[in-house]
Formats: structure tokens, sequence, C-alpha cells
């Protein structure tokens, strides 16, 4: 019986690398391994993503660290390509941990001009508590945004940071139009 090939090198056509265009990437660890939000995964992973940024490889907008995944928001500087950029991402953050792998393939979208910035940086915010692995009372711990200043919706947080429960609703509707899988 023939198994059915994997159309991964599919993913790869029609990817193109646009220097300053924001792109929503979302890569996932090998066998959706829930490995990265343990302490120490998740601590280099944000040392790794703060890396990223202050070098200008990526001027990171926004990132959560999930379980078995990662959600990031920049725009495309003009010295790597998106492949480069998430190959250093993968690279740096294996560097001090042996016992994951990466997933070949990234899933990214390249921000058309009507789409909000503002919108995948609420979704990524979000996705924790969206996801059930925090309540709304708690705050999640693996949230990058190395410019606060520009979430328009954080000064709307409680004042312990924690989101108001009515954003899980404003979430699904801000989700239903986004191109996030």
């Amino acid at each position: 019986m023939l198994l059915p090939q994997r159309q991964t090198a599919r993913l790869r056509t029609g990817r193109v690398s646009v220097p300053g265009a924001t792109y929503f990437v979302t890569a996932c660890v090998h066998h959706r391994a829930p490995v990265l939000t343990e302490s120490r995964s998740a601590t280099g992973l944000i040392s790794t993503l703060s890396h990223l940024h202050e070098r200008g490889d990526a001027s990171i907008i926004a990132a959560t660290i999930m379980p078995d995944h990662v959600h990031l928001l920049f725009p495309l500087g003009g010295r790597l390509s998106l492949m480069q950029v998430v190959a250093k991402l993968k690279a740096l953050s294996r560097r001090r941990h042996v016992s994951w792998e990466w997933q070949d393939n990234v899933f990214e979208h390249r921000l058309r001009a009507d789409e909000a910035r503002d919108d995948y940086r609420f979704y990524i915010f979000m996705n924790p508590y969206a996801a059930k692995l925090i309540p709304t009372t708690a705050c999640w711990p693996w949230w990058y945004c190395p410019e606060p200043s520009a979430c328009r919706f954080l000064p709307l947080l409680h004042a312990d940071g924690t989101p108001p429960r009515e954003w899980l609703r404003e979430r699904e509707v801000i989700r239903n139009r986004l191109h996030v899988s």
C-alpha cells in the first residue's frame, strides 16, 4: 500500500520575502511536543526573540510562546530573507536545547495593506487564553512585546495585567478575519 506523500514543498511555492512587509509566522515543534513552555525552553526562546529584535534581524512586534508552537509578528528587514529569519530563530533557540526539534516548515502570512497589525497582535496575545492554557485572571508569562506602547489594547488590561474576560469573544471575531492557519 502506498502512503500519501507529504506536500510540504508546496508550502514553499509562492513564499516571497518582501523587505518592509509585515509577516505573521507560526513555527511548530516536531510532533507538536509540548516543550516550549517549560521554563528553560521558554526563557531561551524569549532571549532568542530579544536577540533577533536587538540585532535588527527582525523587529518583533509581538510573539507568544505556546506549548508546541510560537506565533510571531514582525516586519521583514532588508538584510535577511523571511526564511533566514526563521532559520536563525530556530538555530539560536535550539543551541541551548537538544531534547526537541522544530518542524521543517512554518506557516507564514504576509499582511496586506488593509490588514491591521494590532488585530494580529491581539490574536497573538489572547491565544493562550483562548486555548484555555490559563484563565483570564492570570498573566501569560511567555508573551513578548518589546514596544508595549505600540499596543493599543494593553492600556485596557486590568491593573494586574490580565485581560477582560469578554476579550475571548472579541478574539474569535477578530480571528475569523485573519489569515492565521
